[in-house]
């Protein structure tokens, strides 16, 4: 394997235990809805179409950033080994 293989392997491996990481502190639909009261809908809607303010909409920000990061450098560490770079 060549230089390139082991660098998008390495981004591969540190995008993949980020995302484990801010996957497991994220908080769950329940724990969101209704205050801790079991309420599933708020006015009418569901309460997961409440938009996510401050910790919780950059936590979800970065987990995507992660996720695209983790599929591209898998898609491209597969190409390059491929071909052999």
């Amino acid at each position: 394997m060549g230089i390139f293989s082991w660098i998008f392997i390495g981004i591969q491996c540190i995008s993949g235990f980020c995302l484990v990481l801010l996957m497991a502190i994220q908080t769950t639909k329940s724990e969101q809805s209704g205050s801790g009261m079991g309420w599933g809908t708020i006015g009418g809607q569901a309460s997961s179409t409440v938009k996510k303010f401050g910790l919780d909409a950059n936590i979800s920000r970065l987990t995507m950033i992660f996720a695209v990061t983790f599929i591209v450098s898998s898609v491209i560490a597969a190409y390059v080994h491929k071909n052999n770079f």
